[in-house]
């Protein structure tokens, strides 16, 4: 125990900064020192006093007033329900609805003033209604000052002191005597008054008179008092969020306490530390420990980073627990939460990107659509969980249990789940990439669909899962990435990106392997060279397809495309021809009529040498056969948007790594040559040209492809 006692550190007062700040801040003792608790406690007595004797003061005058018989009389004590309805409305209700009490109050004592004035009760409706009016805002006013102050100061006796409640029973004589010392110098005044008739002078000189004004003056006193104090403890002053009595009252508190001001307290630990009355306002609480900590609820905090000035939350953070389980939409970021228990919590939209729950038990709580990017669920119990549209992206799940937890579109790319318990999960529409590891996982079957609100299509359907077989199915290949597409999907423009993509950026090596659509969101799965940021990737690939799915870029980018390839590839032709008949020998004539000739083999570019097609610069060639087969699939697969965009991308990828055809414009050559080379040896293929012209370009994405093939068509047609 004596070890235990020399390892608490007194660091009251202190006013820490970046440098001074060390992550262990366990079993210290912050706050204020003696001196500033005294002198607060001081002011605490002045505050109390001075407003006692305001609200006994008042107290004496409206019972003074409804003793004696002077002309203002019956406006006096007609204030009095008017003050006893707007207090009463004080104290469980907001300010703006004391105000309508107050006006509502008023209306009615203004029309109840004729019929009075008709009884004879009182001489006119008008004046009677201006005095209620003056006697009500002096009366109220001074009553609502001291309302107020009386709040806050015991609010601040709550936030300084942990047994307040001795201290505000101490206290009950203090506003006794201030509440008399008020109530005298109510009649005092009312005596000297030149005013007052002599007959009323001599009534408030009665001792039974004065006695009974004096009590009645200090009880009006001490209902305000306890008013104030219902009122507080109605709300929860100050405990409860928000009120400003309550932020009053915590700003006071931390007066000249321990100060971590705009710091950053990330993975500082404060378990076992007394905070109260200090000022936590910190820039930053990244995993910051607050387990075991006391006094939170009275230090000063915001919500600047996580919503830290909710009492739940406070609970939560240092009690690893909380009765209410309702955080839906709340702020959590960065929590340290290990080993909490989170069972049957409802987290939906909840932010916890970066939060510590390693050990946390969360079974069968909702985490609908909570963010959780790089949250730590080492070892946490997760089992049947509902994680749909949860954002889980670098998440960790190493030994976690999840067993039966739905993960419908849930993003978890780069999540790392090794050595998790899998079994029995839906995975419907979830999205991983390459990053995401599976190893050592242990699942035996899962769930590939949901529906009405029940997973559903068992997978595999009468066995369990070989070891290793889940990771071996569902592992992305290491230079596989995936680009995510929210809203709707354009093919055209995200072909043209890809297009785009290749043409400036040759050295990624990029090839599209699929495309699929999860409810809201298309998928786009390509490959590309190894070691490529992926990240600099997607946001490169996603700049392009947002510019080109506008359809004046595209067209733009189509023209200049073309254009620079054209001037490229008659260059490189030229360069070629010279080098080519330089070598052979080969005179200008010579080399003009074989140039015609291979003009007339196959196309402006190309020329067939067996079954192989060549480019005329020789620097790359491919199999007819082979191209012929893709550009059939891409015609006869009209019907199926994804697969001709797909194959298109394959073929083009293939044209530019095998050197046929690096340029648009060679590449549409190509194309269309093919497909007047097959019309004119299949019959049937033509036929099929012709039938579904239409349908065959609404399926190729619009652009100079799309065109060239049109013009195939038509050209076929003349010559038919």
């Amino acid at each position: 125990m004596g070890e235990m006692l020399k390892t608490v550190t007194n660091v009251r007062s202190k006013r820490f900064n970046q440098e001074s700040l060390t992550p262990d801040l366990q079993n210290k003792i912050a706050g204020q020192a003696v001196i500033f608790k005294v002198i607060l406690l001081f002011l605490i007595v002045i505050f109390c006093t001075v407003a006692a004797f305001l609200s006994g003061y008042v107290g004496g005058i409206i019972n003074l007033y409804a003793t004696t018989n002077l002309p203002v009389s019956p406006a006096v004590r007609a204030t009095i329900p008017i003050i006893i309805l707007v207090i009463a409305v004080a104290i469980s209700q907001n300010s703006f609805r004391s105000i309508l009490a107050l006006i509502f109050a008023f209306i009615l004592t203004a029309l109840s003033s004729i019929p009075l004035a008709r009884l004879g009760f009182i001489r006119s409706p008008s004046s009677f209604a201006i005095d209620v009016l003056a006697a009500t805002g002096f009366c109220l006013g001074v009553s609502s000052i001291s309302f107020l102050i009386l709040r806050f100061i015991l609010a601040l006796t709550d936030v300084l002191f942990i047994k307040s409640r001795y201290l505000k029973i101490a206290g009950i004589p203090i506003v006794i005597l201030a509440g008399l010392a008020g109530s005298s110098v109510a009649i005092l005044g009312q005596l000297e008054a030149s005013i007052t008739p002599l007959e009323e002078k001599s009534l408030l000189t009665l001792p039974e008179v004065r006695t009974r004004i004096l009590f009645l003056g200090t009880a009006y006193s001490l209902s305000i008092v306890g008013s104030s104090w219902l009122s507080n403890f109605i709300r929860g002053t100050p405990w409860n969020y928000p009120g400003l009595q309550r932020v009053w009252a915590l700003a006071a508190g931390a007066w000249w306490g321990t100060s971590f001001l705009n710091l950053d307290l990330s993975e500082v630990s404060f378990r076992g530390t007394t905070l109260a009355n200090t000022d936590l306002r910190a820039r930053k609480l990244y995993r910051t420990c607050f387990q075991g900590a006391k006094g939170l609820e009275r230090a000063r905090v915001d919500s600047q980073y996580l919503d830290l000035e909710i009492p739940k939350v406070q609970k939560l953070l240092t009690h690893a627990c909380s009765v209410d389980r309702n955080f839906r939409g709340l702020n959590l970021q960065g929590a340290y939460l290990q080993g909490a228990d989170l069972r049957g919590f409802d987290l939906t939209d909840t932010n916890l990107t970066g939060a510590d729950l390693k050990q946390a038990d969360l079974r069968e709580s909702l985490l609908v659509r909570t963010q959780l990017a790089g949250a730590d669920f080492q070892g946490v119990d997760l089992r049947k969980n509902v994680l749909i549209d949860a954002n889980l992206t670098e998440a960790d799940f190493q030994r976690a249990d999840l067993r039966g937890s739905i993960l419908v579109r849930a993003q978890v790319a780069r999540a790392d789940f090794r050595g998790a318990d899998l079994t029995g999960i839906c995975i419907e529409d979830w999205s991983v990439s390459n990053k995401t590891r599976f190893a050592d996982v242990r699942c035996d079957y899962i769930y590939r669909k949901y529906e009405n609100h029940q997973p559903t299509d068992r997978y595999p359907v009468e066995r369990d899962f070989e070891a290793g077989e889940f990771a071996f199915l569902y592992q992305e290949p290491e230079d596989v990435v995936e680009l995510v597409f929210k809203g709707e999907f354009d093919f055209n423009a995200l072909s043209l990106a890809f297009y785009k993509l290749q043409t400036e950026m040759p050295e990624l090596e990029f090839e599209l392997k699929g495309i699929e659509h999860r409810e809201k969101l298309w998928v786009v799965k390509a490959k590309m060279k190894e070691g490529t940021t992926e990240r600099l990737i997607e946001a490169r690939l996603n700049l392009t397809y947002q510019a080109t799915a506008r359809e004046t870029t595209v067209e733009t980018t189509i023209r200049d495309s073309i254009y620079r390839d054209y001037e490229e590839i008659k260059a490189r032709l030229a360069t070629s021809e010279q080098l080519v008949n330089r070598l052979a020998g080969v005179t200008g004539d010579q080399a003009e009529a074989l140039k015609e000739l291979s003009k007339r083999s196959l196309g402006n570019s190309f020329f067939i040498t067996g079954s192989t097609i060549t480019n005329l610069a020789g620097s790359g060639q491919i199999e007819y056969t082979e191209a012929a087969d893709q550009i059939r699939q891409v015609v006869t697969h009209s019907s199926d948007p994804k697969q001709v965009l797909t194959t298109i991308m394959s073929l083009i990828t293939q044209l530019k790594q095998q050197n046929v055809a690096t340029t648009a414009s060679t590449q549409l050559e190509l194309i269309q040559q093919v497909i007047w080379t097959e019309a004119e040896k299949d019959l049937g293929f033509k036929q099929f040209l012709f039938e579904h012209t239409q349908q065959i370009i609404e399926s190729i994405p619009k652009g100079a492809l799309a065109s060239a093939v049109e013009a195939a068509i038509s050209q076929l047609r003349m010559m038919d």
